[in-house]
């Protein structure tokens, strides 16, 4: 994890106090020591994570690395000899069933791995919390992995779509029961709707839109100002649909890095919050050091 993501993760926790967080895929566990730190931060709270048996021989390993942060005793380890999907497998048959504020898919990277695991996530994951794919533009034709003969061994279509992509756009994006997606550098982000929230095609419909012209908004400064200023016109331009279907969408400028939920007034008109746009360079590395330190 870089420390543009890691820093995204401190907004996402902090912001909305997620202490019970589902890590699927830890490789060294550079990621969990910044989940659990996180977490620390907000104050109760654990991180749960799962990665294969051969995670143990890496070095550093992730019991290194937690130990060294001081952070082990916030992280339960699992080690499981083909995929993290057993594990799931296992949580949801315990009574009574776990729950979850954050799940990131970090592992995998298959459209058979990652799609079955937000199958499963989706029913761990509680009204509310939020589900974050990494690697979305992976494809194991450009992976560090790309002449393994576990990859020779795929199709040419396997090794050249990015199939995290795939699980987002056909799966995450197209259900009902999540919102504030969102596509921010290598990230794929929704929320699971709570049961308060509207719930419908039409409104999921207007979420995807949404998604679509936040993405465009972080790297372009004078569409980001439109959206602001004339939203229902910007949508409808994406979206090739007439004004009227955005009438009620209204944005707001955010100064984090992560998605807030959007807020429905009285009045039926729905606000989201724009994240901090590409070109903010507001906080450094240097500082970003210091406070993950603190």
């Amino acid at each position: 994890m870089r420390l543009k993501e890691a820093r995204f993760f401190y907004d996402l926790i902090t912001a909305h106090e997620l202490t019970s967080i589902l890590e699927l895929g830890f490789f060294h566990g550079v990621s969990t020591a910044y989940l659990a730190g996180a977490v620390q931060q907000v104050g109760d709270g654990h991180v749960t994570t799962i990665d294969l048996t051969t995670a143990m021989q890496r070095e550093p390993n992730i019991e290194e690395i937690l130990t060294t942060c001081g952070l082990r005793n916030l992280v339960e380890i699992f080690y499981e000899s083909k995929t993290f999907n057993w594990r799931l497998m296992k949580f949801l048959e315990e009574e009574p069933r776990r729950s979850f504020d954050l799940c990131y898919i970090d592992g995998g990277h298959t459209w058979v791995d990652t799609g079955f695991a937000f199958c499963l996530v989706r029913q761990l994951l509680r009204p509310g919390g939020w589900l974050v794919f990494d690697d979305i533009p992976h494809t194991f034709r450009t992976s560090s992995n790309r002449d393994k003969p576990w990859v020779l061994r795929m199709s040419e279509e396997e090794q050249v779509i990015p199939q995290v992509d795939r699980v987002f756009s056909l799966l995450t994006l197209k259900d009902n029961g999540f919102d504030t997606f969102r596509r921010i550098n290598r990230l794929g982000i929704a929320r699971k709707r709570p049961d308060s929230a509207p719930s419908s095609p039409a409104a999921l419909f207007v979420e995807t839109q949404v998604c679509a012209a936040a993405h465009l908004a972080r790297t372009d400064p004078a569409l980001r100002h439109r959206l602001l200023q004339q939203p229902a016109r910007v949508l409808s331009e994406v979206s090739g649909q007439e004004e009227r279907l955005f009438r009620h969408v209204r944005f707001a400028e955010s100064t984090l890095w992560s998605p807030l939920e959007p807020d429905l007034g009285e009045n039926g008109i729905l606000t989201h919050f724009l994240e901090k746009p590409e070109w903010d360079k507001s906080i450094s590395e240097e500082s970003l050091l210091e406070l993950m330190h603190d």
